[in-house]
Order: C-alpha cells, then sequence, then structure tokens
C-alpha cells in the first residue's frame, strides 16, 4: 500500500513538473516570427504619433490557422484581426485552442 502510494505520488509530480515547464509562450518560437512578418508587411505602424505596444490574444486552430480574439487597442483591433486571422502558419510549435497572448510593438 504504501509503496502504490509513493508510486502514484511520483507520478503525479512528474505529470505537473512536465505541465509547468511546457513551452506555452510565443515568445520564442518560430510562429512569433511568422507572425512579426505579417505584421511588418501590414504597415501598421505608419500612422502612428508614438510607438505602443498591443497585446494581441490569438488561439490556433485544428488547420494551424491563427485566430484573433482581442487585442488591448480599439482603434487596431480589425487591422490586426484582418491581417493575421486564418493565416496558416508554418512552425507547428503551438498548441491548437490554447489561448495565447503575444505583445506586439509597432514603432513609428
Amino acid at each position: 500500500m504504501r509503496i502504490t502510494k509513493n508510486l502514484m505520488f511520483t507520478a503525479l509530480f512528474a505529470l505537473i513538473l512536465g505541465t509547468a515547464s511546457a513551452n506555452t509562450n510565443p515568445e520564442n518560437t518560430t510562429a512569433r516570427k511568422e507572425i512579426k512578418t505579417w505584421i511588418q508587411k501590414a504597415n501598421l505602424a505608419e500612422n502612428l504619433q508614438k510607438d505602443i505596444t498591443v497585446h494581441v490574444t490569438f488561439m490556433v486552430n485544428e488547420k494551424n490557422e491563427i485566430i484573433v480574439t482581442s487585442t488591448d487597442q480599439e482603434n487596431l483591433d480589425s487591422t490586426i484581426k484582418s491581417t493575421l486571422n486564418y493565416k496558416k502558419l508554418e512552425s507547428t510549435d503551438m498548441l491548437v485552442n490554447k489561448t495565447y497572448t503575444l505583445p506586439v510593438v509597432l514603432k513609428k
């Protein structure tokens, strides 16, 4: 009985540790580089008066396409959505249906 409890505790600890160390932050992924390229091509910063940071919240669907759910800049929301929505990612390092928030710095 005691050995079974120890084995179960060890397995649970390993599962929690593995989940905690998984990379769910798009900061260091190739997907981030792809998103950056699309935003640069769209020239979103050309009409800005100052540098701003936009937090883009998005998910990736089963077809590996970006679905932008929201941004924190109301005036750029529709532009960013039209730029990124349903763009197919080449990289496969993003989890399907997980919500990500990516800070995007737009410089004038």
